[in-house]
């Protein structure tokens, strides 16, 4: 097992929620600079895998250089057309597999981890950046602030003991000069841990400044919310992509809509998260909803599996957030039940808006499934693998006890084209 930093501390993310699907890169306020500790990554039940280059050092390595806006949300996948090219950055390579490594599985040569940040991130920067300066910078930024320096300087080390957090964020504001956000995870035992650590850059990329936004907290209790999101999404969008998709173990799903998950969050547009690392998911409490779930509930991810993975994931994620009116058994029997109650595919249809892989107006979706449902959905794209707006999620909101649908008191940041496709599956 890896050594990590572990702090006694709960996990809670307030993130505002930024879903974009646009076709030109954007102006941004700053820049997070986001740095992983690996033994974090690896220390939970998902575990890792090494590079194909070996063990990473122990050392922190680069996540992402993420363009932000002062408002807490952030743009992405904003030029389709400027896809990563390893041909501009051949000089960089030798560098970032050592400081930018990925640790996903099955093993790789980062490649991909790093196709997704430029792809993501990174073409919301060209404005400023071109694609080898965005990963210089980001090079040059984790050779500038030296986290593992700063923290053992401090006496803070990898060690599998506990730090306070007070202390950690103090020891690098000491070192770097400027006030670090600490995100934490939870280890295979339930424990939580140093995981992520945000600086806050401005927007050329070049200087470090004070975080305009700083919007995740590690706490240690789960907290209140204001309404749920309740996302549904198109396996044909999930699988038309270049990540491409994978089934379950029981087969290819149906083509309807299936539950991504129901989602507490907060009136502001931020959202709590891993509320409750002592309560995990425990198939034993669902097994009556199991079959329904593998048929409205699916997995999509590679490789193929059961689907417990993504509940297990959904409910300690989100799940946990909601216990003060839903416990384990409720939380997917009320899933199950909006998505019976909401019918998007029977909804768009009626309307004939066909899963064809034709497009169709935006506005006009939006129309059949509030004329369906009585209230305004929120419709998010992703992008084919040529590079087209197609329909992904749909977002609908519900109140706090998970049994009326509702108007949604906030939508998350972002659009689509006002013609996207509704691809087949």
């Amino acid at each position: 097992m890896e050594s990590k930093y572990s702090i006694l501390l709960s996990l809670l993310m307030l993130q505002c929620l930024s879903l974009l699907c646009v076709s030109q890169s954007q102006d941004f306020d700053f820049f997070y600079f986001v740095q992983q500790w690996p033994g974090s990554y690896c220390d939970t039940k998902q575990s890792c895998c090494y590079p194909n280059t070996g063990k990473p050092t122990a050392d922190f390595g680069i996540h992402g250089l993420w363009p932000n806006y002062k408002d807490g949300s952030y743009p992405s996948n904003c030029d389709p057309n400027n896809s990563f090219n390893q041909a501009k950055i051949l000089d960089l390579i030798s560098n970032m597999q050592k400081n930018w490594p990925s640790l996903a599985c099955p093993s790789s040569n980062s490649i991909q981890f790093w196709t997704h940040e430029w792809e993501k991130h990174g073409t919301c920067s060209e404005s400023v950046l071109s694609q080898h300066g965005y990963f210089d910078t980001a090079l040059s930024l984790k050779g500038k602030t030296n986290l593992l320096e700063a923290l053992t300087s401090a006496g803070i080390n990898p060690d599998g003991n506990s730090y306070s957090l007070v202390n950690i964020k103090n020891a690098i504001k000491g070192a770097i000069g400027y006030t670090p956000w600490i995100e934490c995870n939870v280890d295979a035992s339930g424990n939580s841990q140093l995981y992520q650590i945000y600086l806050c850059v401005d927007n050329s990329g070049s200087d470090l400044i004070e975080c305009p936004c700083l919007s995740l907290l590690c706490v240690s209790q789960s907290q209140d919310f204001d309404f749920f999101y309740f996302v549904q999404q198109w396996p044909g969008s999930y699988c038309d992509t270049k990540q491409s998709c994978c089934y379950p173990n029981t087969g290819k799903p149906s083509a309807d809509f299936g539950i991504h998950g129901l989602w507490p969050n907060f009136k502001n547009g931020s959202y709590p998260s891993n509320c409750d690392p002592k309560n995990s998911f425990n198939q034993a409490k669902i097994l009556d909803l199991i079959s329904n779930m593998k048929k409205n509930w699916p997995s999509l991810a590679c490789p193929s599996s059961n689907s417990i993975q993504f509940w297990t994931h959904e409910w300690e994620k989100h799940g946990t957030c909601s216990e003060s009116v839903l416990n384990q058994h409720g939380y997917f029997d009320t899933a199950l039940s909006l998505k019976g109650k909401t019918n998007l595919l029977k909804a768009l249809k009626t309307a004939g808006i066909n899963p064809d892989g034709n497009s169709y107006n935006l506005q006009n979706i939006k129309n059949a499934i509030k004329g369906a449902i009585g209230y305004t959905p929120w419709i998010e794209c992703n992008v084919d693998a040529t590079g087209n707006s197609q329909l992904y999620q749909i977002y609908i909101c519900v109140d706090t006890s998970g049994s009326s649908l509702i108007e949604c008191p906030v939508f998350p940041k972002g659009k689509c084209g006002s013609e996207i496709e509704f691809p087949s599956f």
